[in-house]
């Protein structure tokens, strides 16, 4: 019986984790890299225990003396999921993993992969394609404009600070080519078609799997993120019903024998007038604690899978239902107000539908106060 949730990593998205398995009676222990998180002021949080690395993690961990398989390790980031895979049979045999198995969890993390799959299932994915050095790249057969990106992202993002690069020409190509293979290998680029309409056509398609079946899910419209053009950080979500995603994102999920939570993104393509899968998150992602509005609990579904207990399922039908991270959305709207690029109109539409707030909360109000306090510090680390 699980007792315990060992949440790894930090920020927003470990504070949603933990409040949630603290209301289903989990003790909450966080492992972090950092002193600094959101996350160990909660009063969900029953202890924090910092790490220095990797390897200093897995000692930490296997160290712990919980009763075997009363705690589920829940991973909060590309890197952390990584470390699990990379680990898997030694945690698996202490604890209940909440990732899939590895060659499951490497069709996620790596997008060549994803998208050689989604291809093989016939699932729409933008066109992509993978040349392995310069010669290969230029000789091409693309139209403008298209993206660079990694196979891995998170290598990538913490090298260059960008998720993409976005290339109007052949000359734009071969120099962000070259920049790109700097720091990764030549094998882990992509070349991919642009898809225009920004965060008002990004998707996502939150659910927990259990391998065969999609017991939990629900779909929302991330309208706008940080930046809004190639976001690393959703600032405001809202649900949607749409059966096209349901019916692709479902099919990936069973496909591939996936088993966990995950968010699977999609951009809408008006030239096609479809769905294009992009990639898989495998865990929970920032603003997954939307669930709370939505009555579907996909941590305590994975959690009761895992003790053997039964689930009901349930797949969202409430649309304008939202998330929103306060502070970093009104950065972002007075951005694009400024710009031209937005109506106040429409910003005061999107904010008069039933709310969950990804920080603040009268039930455990300090890590609100805490985030406050930190922004400069965050906002240069970050």
């Amino acid at each position: 019986m699980i007792q315990h949730a060992i949440i790894l990593g930090n920020h927003i998205q470990g504070l949603g984790v933990a409040r949630i398995c603290h209301s289903i009676g989990l003790e909450v222990h966080l492992y972090n890299n950092s002193s600094i998180c959101l996350t160990r002021f909660s009063n969900t949080c029953t202890d924090f225990t910092r790490f220095k690395d990797h390897e200093d993690l897995k000692n930490q961990l296997l160290g712990l003396t919980f009763d075997p398989k009363t705690a589920i390790l829940l991973p909060t980031n590309d890197k952390l999921v990584g470390f699990m895979a990379d680990h898997y049979e030694l945690l698996k045999a202490k604890f209940v993993l909440s990732i899939p198995e590895p060659e499951v969890t490497d069709i996620c993390y790596n997008k060549i992969k994803s998208y050689r799959k989604a291809e093989e299932l016939g699932i729409p994915h933008p066109k992509s394609l993978y040349p392995t050095n310069l010669e290969e790249l230029e000789s091409l057969d693309i139209t403008y404009p298209v993206i660079i990106k990694p196979a891995v992202m998170h290598k990538f993002y913490h090298q260059v600070g960008k998720k993409v690069f976005l290339c109007e020409d052949k000359n734009e190509l071969i120099s962000n080519y070259k920049k790109a293979i700097r720091v990764i290998s030549s094998d882990e680029v992509i070349v991919q078609e642009f898809l225009d309409g920004g965060a008002a056509n990004l998707y996502s398609f939150g659910s927990f799997c259990d391998g065969k079946k999609v017991w939990g899910s629900f779909v929302a419209n991330r309208i706008r993120q940080k930046p809004m053009n190639f976001g690393i950080a959703t600032t405001f979500a809202k649900t949607v019903i749409n059966p096209r995603i349901d019916e692709l994102a479902q099919k990936m999920l069973t496909e591939i024998g996936y088993f966990g939570l995950s968010e699977v993104e999609f951009m809408y393509d008006h030239k096609t007038d479809d769905y294009k899968f992009i990639e898989i998150n495998p865990r929970t992602w920032k603003w997954h604690t939307i669930t709370n509005k939505l009555d579907i609990n996909l941590i305590k579904m994975l959690v009761d899978y895992a003790d053997q207990k039964p689930i009901s399922e349930r797949h969202n039908q409430n649309s304008q239902i939202s998330w929103i991270e306060r502070i970093t959305d009104t950065y972002v709207v007075t951005k694009e107000i400024l710009n031209g690029n937005m109506k106040l109109s429409s910003y005061l539409k999107s904010m008069n539908m039933s709310k969950e707030y990804a920080c603040f909360s009268w039930r455990d109000p300090l890590p609100g106060f805490m985030y406050l306090l930190l922004l400069p510090y965050l906002y240069f680390k970050r």
